[in-house]
């Protein structure tokens, strides 16, 4: 069972979805969540009471996923049949243009799934001669317009009249752009440097490591969470999820949460009540990070002895230790500009370009499920 609560902040008009629900539940959609959010550009962990990142969860940090820069790649690239059957059927490609921004710029995207997303402008459109739908965030004037093309259909392939108006329509306009791409080969990973050579003979090519950061906190005061209610009690015993979601942003971006508020001073305090403890980590990893990635840094959190987030994990830390961590808390964000947020959703910048979602991790194997994203945008 999973409570869904629906927030409404303006200005500027954004959406946060908070969901409850148990990691035992076979109806939790969480790995769907993390599967379905395609594009990542930095993954954050906080976990309160260590004053070091768990070794095991370290280790998955620190394991290779290199990414690729890709320069001045034309599109029609993307629908080369020996491309298409080596690459986009054999694994999962993820491949987001670079420094395109989707309020002002044509942007584009391969989607694992074999689509090829194409955001594109009314002039472009037109020029294209496909078929797409005007963008959800301006159809009265119908600036912006997307086209998807499958490119697993068995039918899209040269000599059929799909595959012909895709490529006629692509060489007419010339698009191209910068990707950043990232390849994950079924079954033998030693494939996985065969899509650079791919690139290597005609573009410019470059390899990425996502950067690593740690940022440690002492004395720092927690909001009091009861991870079976999401709002708060009549009591005071314990801050609604969204008293707790501000608090963590607020300390994810540097900002100080110890200090008492004043009358005549707009300054931000934790909410109460509230606990001390005496040394969290936070530890994020940016770049271009597949879904993934994100997956087994979930896993290691969760199967983590050293933590011993859920009760079906080695309960030897939680005999020896007197306060285990209470929760950990996992945020991953997803480019502002993509085109897609979740699954085949469009996605719209407007004023901040929201695209992130949080999970509140509880020892119980119960998580919260936070979900921001911008004004017309749809969570799954």
């Amino acid at each position: 069972m999973s409570l869904t609560l629906k927030i409404d902040a303006r200005p500027p008009r954004s959406k946060l979805v908070i969901e409850k629900s148990s990691f035992d539940d076979e109806k939790s959609r969480h790995r769907k969540n993390v599967e379905q959010h395609h594009f990542n550009h930095m993954v954050e962990l906080f976990i309160p009471g260590c004053a070091e990142l768990p070794p095991s969860i370290q280790a998955e940090f620190d394991r290779s996923d290199d990414y690729y820069l890709i320069e001045d790649v034309p599109l029609t690239e993307l629908i080369n049949k020996d491309f298409i059957e080596n690459f986009i059927k054999k694994g999962s490609l993820y491949m987001l243009s670079h420094n395109t921004h989707i309020d002002k710029h044509n942007a584009y995207a391969v989607l694992p799934t074999g689509q090829l997303i194409l955001s594109v402008h009314k002039d472009t459109y037109e020029e294209l001669g496909l078929v797409g739908q005007p963008s959800q965030f301006n159809r009265k004037v119908k600036r912006k317009f997307v086209v998807e093309v499958d490119l697993t259909q068995d039918i899209f392939v040269p000599g059929k009249k799909n595959y012909e108006r895709v490529k006629q329509g692509l060489q007419r306009t010339e698009l191209k752009a910068n990707f950043l791409l990232s390849w994950k080969p079924e079954g033998n990973r030693q494939l996985a440097g065969s899509i650079l050579s791919h690139f290597q003979s005609s573009y410019k090519c470059e390899r990425h490591r996502q950067v690593q950061q740690t940022t440690r906190h002492t004395e720092l005061l927690l909001p009091v969470v009861n991870s079976t209610e999401l709002e708060e009690s009549e009591e005071g015993q314990w801050c609604t999820a969204r008293e707790w979601y501000e608090w963590l942003g607020a300390v994810c971006c540097g900002i100080s949460c110890n200090e008492a508020p004043e009358h005549y001073i707009s300054r931000y305090c934790c909410p109460d009540p509230n606990e001390v403890t005496a040394a969290s980590v936070r530890h994020s990893m940016t770049g271009f990070i597949a879904p993934g990635k994100v997956w087994t840094l979930q896993e290691a959190v969760r199967a983590s002895p050293y933590l011993s987030l859920f009760y079906f994990t080695n309960r030897l830390y939680m005999r020896e230790s007197k306060s285990p961590p209470p929760w950990a808390a996992l945020t991953v964000h997803g480019f502002v500009d993509s085109p897609v947020s979740w699954a085949r959703r469009e996605h719209g910048f407007h004023h901040g370009g929201e695209n992130l979602y949080t999970f509140l991790i509880f020892r119980d194997s119960t998580y919260w499920l936070f979900q921001a994203v911008g004004t017309n945008d749809i969570c799954p």
